[in-house]
């Protein structure tokens, strides 16, 4: 009896539990509402690694989710990075410790402390229709409160991450005085209430309820792929504002590491992924936006934005302004969008 117990025992030494053979799995929390953007990248990241990806999208309250539950995910990936650098000052973020991450994104896009980094970014842009308006007749963010564009303007609510982000970097480089006097003039112009997406304010256009719209250039690319809104992209063009000032204000998406620590040597694998070239070839393919590392190329669909006012390639000036001072004027930015009624019914 003693060889076959012996044997047995064995044999259990060499097939690990049922428990072992599974995938380690990486928890990713995010505010991107649309999963099939990131999914192509998860996917890949799971292909490469081994790992399984189990993502958790929600829309509003990211940094209040981080606060109740600081260790519900490893990573978190924010389409508006204002809201990782109020992460990162409330201590839910844990610093990353990679060669590979500092070497290939550039410092203006990491946070100072390595507690985050800018996957990716893209300009918030005057939209036109080409039927109505010329290039010519555009110049400026301010240019927008400019009484000539009274009733032509349409804008998704003021109290969105979007523009809240935009106004915020209004305040850090125009002044207080002088964003606050744009918004004002915006909200006067206003063409209808401020309602549903970037994409609304484009089909908008094509209906001829406005002239002219405040969207980000992803967004072209994704409607002239979708058949029922490529309309709405082919009645628009992009204006990219101030290139003969200070720039275009660009919009950063963030990805950061929690205070979760049972998973940190694979949320950091995730995160040296997504900075690599690979991952953010993956990231423009996915989401049509610019990419931080100056290796990695732009878009094809994004080249030919602004043509229309001389740009080439795709390249623009941005007026960059940094985090750390924009996530201090959120609130600030807030309370002025409540004072003016920016998204009262009109």
């Amino acid at each position: 009896m003693r060889i076959p117990v012996l044997g047995a025992l064995l044999l259990c030494a060499l097939v690990p539990p049922a428990q072992a053979q599974q995938p380690r799995e990486l928890r990713l929390i995010t505010d991107r509402t649309d999963q099939g953007v990131l999914r192509p990248m998860l996917d890949a990241f799971e292909a490469r690694s081994g790992a399984k990806v189990n993502a958790v999208f929600m829309d509003q309250g990211l940094v209040n989710r981080l606060e109740s539950r600081p260790t519900e995910a490893d990573v978190v990936i924010t389409k508006d990075a204002e809201l990782l650098e109020i992460a990162a000052q409330k201590g839910l973020l844990t610093a990353f410790n990679s060669k590979a991450i500092v070497e290939g994104i550039p410092a203006e896009f990491r946070d100072p402390g390595n507690r985050y980094f800018v996957d990716a970014y893209r300009a918030r842009v005057i939209y036109y229709a080409k039927a109505r308006v010329q290039p010519g007749e555009l110049s400026s963010y301010e240019n927008l409160a400019d009484p000539k564009w009274k009733g032509r303007i349409c804008i998704r609510p003021g109290s969105h991450d979007y523009n809240l982000a935009l106004f915020g970097q209004f305040m850090v480089s125009y002044g207080e005085a002088k964003a606050k006097a744009i918004m004002a003039g915006l909200s006067s112009n206003l063409a209808r209430t401020p309602k549903g997406n970037d994409r609304e304010q484009a089909k908008g256009i094509f209906e001829g309820k406005c002239d002219v719209a405040l969207m980000n250039t992803y967004y072209h690319a994704l409607m002239a792929n979708t058949p029922e809104q490529k309309p709405w992209a082919d009645a628009t063009a992009v204006f990219y504002p101030d290139q003969a000032g200070k720039g275009a204000f660009i919009m950063r998406s963030a990805i950061g590491m929690t205070k979760a620590d049972g998973n940190r040597d694979l949320a950091q694998q995730f995160l040296e992924w997504v900075a690599s070239v690979e991952g953010q070839e993956a990231m423009v393919r996915g989401t049509r936006q610019f990419s931080p590392r100056p290796d990695v190329g732009i878009h094809p669909l994004l080249t030919q934005l602004g043509a229309e006012q001389g740009l080439k390639g795709g390249r623009f000036k941005m007026n960059f302004v940094p985090l750390a001072p924009l996530a201090g004027q959120r609130e600030a930015v807030l309370k002025h969008v409540a004072d003016i009624g920016f998204d009262k019914e009109r």
